[in-house]
C-alpha cells in the first residue's frame, strides 16, 4: 500500500466511522500499519484485525516489527494461519464477531475470493463496507498456476467476483471503482441505493460526485 492509497482508506474510515476493521492478507504489514495508524488517530478504541499465513512471520520486516516501530501494536490483532484466512473467518462467524470494514487483499483466485466474499458478508455489519484490491491481477505468470486452464490463468478473478457476485448481490451497492480498487457497501434489501452515495456526496461535494476519483 502506498501513501496515496492510505489517504483513500482514511477517507473511507472517516466517512463510515469505522471502528472494527478486518484485513485479509498483509504481507510485510505496511498496509496494516497505515490502517492501524489511521484508526489510532481517530480516537476511542478502534482495532484492525488482520490475517495472513504463518510464513509472513519470516518476512523482513514483518508485521510485528513494523507495528512496534510505529506504535500501533495495541490497535492490531494479527492471526497467522497455516493454510489460509478462510478457516479463521469460519471461527469468527462461530464467535459472532462483526466488522464495519473489510480490506480483501489475499487469495486472488475465483475460489478463494468468491468464498471469502460469502464469509465476509456474514461478518460485515449493516452499512459496513468492503474494499477489493487487485481487481486487474491475473495469475498467468505464477509458477503454481502454469498447469491451470488458460482462461483461468488469464482472467482477473477478483474482478469476476466483483461483477458476478458482489454487484449481483441484492444487499450490496457499488460506492466506487478506481484502478485496482473497488468499494461496496452492505445495506438492507430495499430498492433505495442512495445511502452510500449520499455519504460520498456530502464528503466530497455533490457536484463532484459523478466524476469522483479516490486518488484526488
Amino acid at each position: 500500500m502506498r501513501l496515496n492509497q492510505a489517504q483513500v482508506i482514511e477517507k473511507v474510515f472517516k466517512a463510515y466511522d469505522c471502528r472494527d476493521a478486518l484485513e485479509l492478507g498483509f504481507f510485510h504489514g505496511v498496509s496494516t500499519v497505515y490502517m492501524a495508524s489511521i484508526l489510532k488517530s481517530m480516537g476511542d478504541r478502534r482495532t484492525l484485525t488482520t490475517i495472513d499465513l504463518l510464513s509472513a512471520k519470516e518476512r523482513s520486516p514483518n508485521l510485528d516489527e513494523l507495528a512496534a516501530k510505529f506504535g500501533v501494536s495495541d490497535h492490531v490483532e494479527a492471526f497467522y494461519e497455516p493454510r489460509s484466512y478462510l478457516w479463521r473467518l469460519k471461527a469468527f462467524i462461530e464467535e459472532g464477531r462483526k466488522f464495519d470494514f473489510c480490506y480483501l487483499d489475499g487469495g486472488h483466485t475465483w475460489a478463494d475470493s468468491g468464498f471469502a466474499f460469502f464469509l465476509i458478508d456474514k461478518l460485515l455489519k449493516k452499512d459496513g463496507v468492503i474494499l477489493f484490491d487487485d481487481m486487474k491481477w491475473t495469475p498467468e505468470h505464477q509458477p503454481a498456476a502454469q498447469h491451470w486452464p488458460e482462461d483461468e490463468r488469464t482472467t482477473a478473478a477478483v474482478e469476476r467476483v466483483w461483477t458476478l457476485l458482489v454487484m449481483q448481490h441484492p444487499n450490496y451497492d457499488r460506492v466506487w471503482t478506481h484502478g485496482n480498487w473497488a468499494l461496496a457497501q452492505k445495506r438492507d434489501n430495499t430498492p433505495l441505493v442512495g445511502g452510500a452515495k449520499r455519504i460520498w456526496r456530502k464528503l466530497i461535494g455533490a457536484n463532484k460526485y459523478i466524476n469522483f476519483r479516490p486518488d484526488r
